[in-house]
């Protein structure tokens, strides 16, 4: 089983659409499928319309329920345990507990019968995301093409390093993913050159900038199912079958 988190400290990076796309395209391919949403603001549940009575993630973390209690098929091949707000406040327990970035290796090292395991972290420095760190194996960083986006980069590197210090162990950076990647604008391809030059074959080709995708949350869709001969399909399908292959 492959544990996989989809990490950038900032917000605006596309990381949930990717972290989206990559498990959606994951499931569509054959493979079987365990989405987390580790951020607090709940997105995830909202884009595959999880009802509120379910349990979340913050049962999990509060041992109220089990992992299989609190996943939900929302696609074939396709779980997801759902987070809400309640996640901030329990966030602050963590801090001050024995457990901190070992909680969630903890609450999800009886899970089986997956092929993957993706983890959509929260976009800041924090514990939850320390912890998802600390339960990956292996990292997906998707940039936007913004050059403030290219300075956090060296902060989701410093945390990466210092998790695997801890661990005793390593994460690998499987992928890079350029987002809003515009061609015919000069800053994306001085962005993508940069990347490319410090993260040499983990740069993963760009995902284009798309209409298509912003609008297929708001139908409870992934872009596979919204519009599946979109640009963004297209990109989101060519990361899926990249990934697979890594």
């Amino acid at each position: 089983m492959r544990r996989v988190a989809v990490v950038n400290h900032k917000g605006g990076t596309g990381k949930t659409t990717t972290a989206v796309h990559l498990a959606a395209g994951l499931a569509e391919a054959g493979h079987r499928v365990l989405l987390v949403d580790l951020d607090p603001q709940g997105n995830i549940g909202q884009w595959f319309g999880v009802a509120q009575k379910d349990v979340r993630l913050v049962d999990l973390l509060e041992s109220r329920a089990g992992p299989r209690e609190c996943a939900v098929q929302v696609r074939e091949r396709l779980d997801v345990i759902a987070s809400d707000w309640r996640l901030a406040e329990a966030e602050e327990g963590l801090v001050k507990g024995r457990e901190r970035e070992k909680w969630l290796a903890r609450r999800l090292s009886k899970v089986d019968g997956y092929d993957y395991v993706v983890v959509d972290c929260a976009p800041s420095m924090s514990i939850l995301t320390s912890s998802a760190l600390a339960y990956a194996d292996e990292v997906v960083i998707p940039i936007s093409m913004e050059y403030l986006a290219l300075i956090g980069v060296k902060q989701i590197i410093e945390n990466i390093l210092r998790m695997t210090r801890g661990n005793g162990g390593r994460i690998r950076i499987t992928a890079v993913v350029p987002t809003f990647y515009q061609r015919n604008l000069r800053k994306s391809g001085q962005i993508l050159r940069a990347l490319e030059k410090h993260f040499a074959d983990a740069v993963a080709d760009p995902i284009r900038t798309n209409v298509r995708l912003s609008e297929a949350p708001s139908h409870r869709q992934t872009i596979y199912e919204y519009s599946p001969r979109s640009h963004g399909a297209e990109d989101y399908r060519r990361l899926v079958t990249r990934f697979v292959d890594a």
